[in-house]
């Protein structure tokens, strides 16, 4: 039987068809069509339980359709084999060779036609590594059947060593683009006589693996060609390895300003330092994290005042802002930007120094969280109080107070009312008696007269306001400051107000 003394019996014979391109159409006879004893014969070769009766069976076939139906289809090796080398017409025999699921019979019908390479191919792709395999595939030099042997066998060691024998640059194209195991598609490209530069282009952008692709584009020397695959190119290993194969700068820019991938021209940007250029990137980009690396990279100031005032993103202007130097800028931003971050930033950047700059801004901003952070940064308690009488937000006027200490503004303050809880906190911070009563005397509001006189403690004239003050919570308040018992029991008999007597009395 020729190649079959070396197959190993298996019992499971697993079936292991291989896919081919083109099969030969075989116009197969209905059972209606053939005689009733073949047919008795394939049915006992195909379900006898002796297999002896089924190998005779088999044997005394004399049907060709019979035999070539057993060949490709019977899972028993020794029928099916048996029912092989029946086969007698040519174009059977090419059926059987490329239809059949087992190799066995694929391999037995090629070297009866004659096609020895294949018969051979189908023995080393579908067996496991063994010497007598090995003694067989070492003798192969056809490349075809080296290519096939690369692409289908089972076994790793044969499609690693098949492409080792190979040379031939059209055999080596064709595996490339048909072999599954990157692998060996690597290794087809490392041939040196592979040197396709449409293949290699083809390969570097379409392959899966992105060491197949390495290995085209490092055989790539044509930038042109390198350019149109980093325009398209995801992978950013990959992209980085061409750029550095690029020289031509003008190459660079046009990928950097056309690429359509934003990840491509981020890349990019990181390697450029031709400001005209960055320039273009910055004005022109349409996605923010490019703009804004491109930002990064110059120092032309009017291009980055231009950036932070009209650019769409803020994440932009803020790039753009923390490069700036021209303080009356920076303070602008800081009041009319829209966005909180990019006025943030404005204040944040150091070249703002000046505290009137900062005054400024805490007068001038209509956003609360602007003038607030400005105040983070002013000293001097005159700048405070010019903030609390300008201050176009009430709330920013509000917020001074704890930062002045000036009894003279905190009297204005207590004076002017505008806020009563403005005014009480003010009052809160005055210590000095002869200027509490002074208030209390103004008689500016009820609440502020008794938190004045809660404060008082000169006895002397908490005793005389007692005496013709109408409002009794202001008395209430003098009373419990008083200490002579004398005075209290004679306000807890005398007050006009159960509550103040009972406050005096609870003192005595």
């Amino acid at each position: 039987m020729g190649f079959f003394d070396i197959f190993k019996k298996d019992k499971k014979d697993k079936k292991d068809k291989v896919d081919k391109n083109e099969e030969k159409k075989i116009a197969v006879p209905d059972d209606s069509e053939i005689e009733e004893s073949e047919l008795l014969l394939k049915k006992i070769a195909m379900e006898g339980k002796n297999r002896n009766e089924r190998a005779a069976a088999a044997n005394e076939i004399t049907n060709q359709y019979v035999a070539l139906d057993l060949a490709k289809n019977v899972t028993d090796r020794a029928i099916r084999l048996i029912a092989a080398n029946k086969l007698e017409y040519e174009d059977l025999l090419w059926d059987a060779a490329e239809n059949s699921k087992f190799y066995d019979v694929r391999s037995f019908a090629y070297e009866r036609l004659g096609e020895n390479n294949k018969s051979i191919a189908e023995i080393v792709i579908n067996q496991k590594k063994n010497p007598k395999i090995t003694e067989i595939f070492e003798k192969i030099q056809d490349e075809d059947t080296l290519k096939d042997i690369a692409i289908e066998a089972k076994d790793k060691w044969y499609r690693k060593e098949a492409i080792k024998k190979i040379d031939d640059e059209e055999v080596l194209k064709e595996l490339i683009f048909s072999c599954d195991d990157k692998f060996i598609r690597r290794e087809a490209v490392l041939k040196d006589n592979f040197k396709d530069a449409e293949a290699l282009k083809r390969i570097a952008i379409e392959d899966k693996d992105s060491d197949v692709k390495i290995s085209a584009i490092n055989k790539i020397d044509d930038e042109d060609v390198l350019v149109e695959i980093a325009k398209n190119e995801e992978n950013a290993k990959i992209r980085n390895i061409i750029f550095q194969k690029i020289k031509n700068p003008d190459l660079l820019s046009d990928i950097a300003l056309n690429s359509k991938k934003s990840d491509v021209r981020l890349d990019l940007v990181k390697r450029i330092d031709d400001e005209e250029l960055l320039g273009k990137i910055i004005l022109n980009d349409d996605d923010k994290v490019v703009r804004s690396e491109a930002i990064k990279k110059i120092n032309d100031e009017d291009l980055l005042v231009k950036v932070a005032l009209n650019d769409e993103d803020r994440f932009v202007r803020q790039t753009a802002v923390n490069k700036i130097t021209k303080t009356d800028i920076l303070v602008s931003i800081a009041l009319n930007d829209e966005d909180s971050f990019v006025r943030s930033r404005a204040l944040s950047n150091s070249n703002i120094v000046d505290e009137a700059d900062f005054v400024n801004i805490a007068i001038n901003s209509q956003n609360e969280d602007t003038a607030m952070v400005a105040m983070e940064n002013i000293k001097d308690e005159s700048s405070f109080v010019k903030i609390l009488h300008e201050a176009k937000l009430e709330s920013v006027r509000k917020d001074t107070l704890s930062n002045i200490d000036n009894v003279s503004v905190l009297v204005e303050i207590i004076l002017a009312n505008k806020d009563l809880n403005f005014s009480l906190d003010a009052l809160n911070k005055i210590d000095d008696e002869e200027i509490l009563f002074k208030i209390y005397e103004k008689n500016i509001h009820e609440d502020i007269s008794v938190r004045a006189v809660s404060k008082i403690k000169n006895q002397k004239i908490l005793i005389a306001l007692v005496d013709g003050e109408k409002s009794w919570r202001v008395r209430e308040a003098a009373v419990k400051n008083i200490t002579n018992k004398r005075v209290l029991k004679e306000i807890s008999i005398n007050d006009e107000n159960e509550y103040v007597r009972n406050v005096a009395k609870n003192r005595i």
